[in-house]
């Protein structure tokens, strides 16, 4: 759940903020004259929303998720990783230290 800070205790209270959005991926509104005026969030969290917002608004995106949902429902199944890639599905991930 994010906090709501006005703008004076933000510009007070920045460094520690910025720890606690880093470190915990809290999220703050900032509000200005008792209004939301904007949202300190973690930059991992941040690179993720806007990769959403660009699928979403990608019409050619979107229609292939459509398809592809309409084929799944229908009971079809599709290639594995390996079929298509010729290789197997490896993670490339690596987990942060907590």
């Amino acid at each position: 759940m994010a906090k709501i800070l006005p703008l004076s205790e933000v510009k007070t209270h920045l460094p520690e903020l910025i720890a606690g959005v880093e470190e915990r991926e809290e999220e703050i509104v900032v509000t200005k004259n008792g209004r939301p005026a904007a949202i300190l969030v973690n930059v991992q969290e941040y690179t993720r929303l806007k990769e959403t917002l660009d699928v979403l608004g990608d019409p050619t995106m979107m229609k292939q998720i459509g398809q592809s949902e309409t084929f799944y429902r229908n009971g079809k199944k599709g290639l594995t990783f390996e079929e298509v890639f010729g290789e197997p599905l490896t993670s490339t991930r690596k987990r942060r230290r907590e």
